[in-house]
């Protein structure tokens, strides 16, 4: 199974760390359920090319997307609860690389998350291409130059990003200490009808709350699936469906196979990227 590694060098005193950049590429399933909360002593941001990503930011739940900047302020807890399909960068910064640490959004103490227009993400993308090439080619004043040009572009927003409603339906989704539920229990539960829930998940996330609610369901069978410690029918009922005939339909729809096909090239080592 597949595990996400952090862009710094762990070996590394991470006070000390001044710069460091990746291109990132995650196509296959990542268990993200080991991951503990993290807080880092730098500004850190991530951009996505493809795919999204769902965190808890200072215990707000947000999600990242495709042509999106996530910024994060040092220090900030954070803990990533989802992946699926991601490629962009990820960087990790210190104040004392830059030309100018005056740049408004390095003083909001809140995340920020930017959606940029399609020239806005093309010219994004070149920009942190060279940031890359400069640090690989350990060129320091290049890449102050480059990072304050790219943090000229970032916006201050105020407070967190999205809709706290959508915020919070996601949160509670994405609870592993209960089983994914239905729209209307979550619609009740956040005192608001299913309709007005649907408008609004689907308005900041393009997926409908059903669709999120799927990918958590999808998201928690393929881990049980790999841990190889539970039937079928019981990892049916852990994600929350009765009918196991259903369950495999359901999963087969998405996957292309049967969950004990998916189980053996789990554990053969042999799984398909997807």
């Amino acid at each position: 199974m597949s595990q996400i590694e952090p862009y710094w060098n762990t070996a590394q005193d991470l006070a000390q760390l001044q710069f460091s950049i990746r291109r990132v590429d995650r196509h296959g399933f990542f268990d993200v359920s080991d991951i503990p909360q993290t807080t880092l002593p730098f500004h850190a941001f991530a951009y996505l090319t493809e795919g999204e990503m769902l965190l808890e930011v200072e215990g707000t739940t947000g999600l990242c997307q495709a042509g999106q900047i996530l910024l994060l302020p040092a220090r900030t807890p954070f803990r990533v609860l989802y992946f699926k399909g991601n490629a962009g960068f990820e960087c990790g910064f210190s104040l004392r690389m830059l030309k100018d640490p005056s740049h408004p959004c390095l003083h909001s103490p809140h995340p920020m998350l930017q959606t940029l227009s399609r020239e806005e993400a093309h010219f994004t993308t070149l920009l942190l291409e060279k940031l890359m090439t400069a640090f690989h080619q350990d060129n320091r004043p290049l890449v102050a130059s480059a990072l304050d040009l790219f943090l000229c572009s970032i916006n201050t927003p105020s407070g967190h990003p999205g809709n706290p409603l959508v915020n919070r339906f996601l949160e509670l989704v994405f609870d592993r200490s209960r089983k994914p539920g239905k729209v209307t229990a979550y619609a009740d539960e956040l005192c608001i009808t299913p309709n007005y829930l649907n408008r609004l998940v689907r308005n900041q996330t393009g997926h409908s709350a059903m669709d999120w609610i799927e990918i958590s369901r999808l998201n928690l069978a393929k881990l049980l699936l790999h841990q190889n410690q539970l039937q079928i029918s019981e990892i049916a009922a852990a994600v929350g469906i009765d009918d196991q005939s259903y369950f495999t339909r359901f999963f087969k729809k998405s996957e292309g196979c049967t969950p004990s096909q998916y189980r053996d090239k789990a554990l053969q080592g042999n799984e398909k990227v997807r």
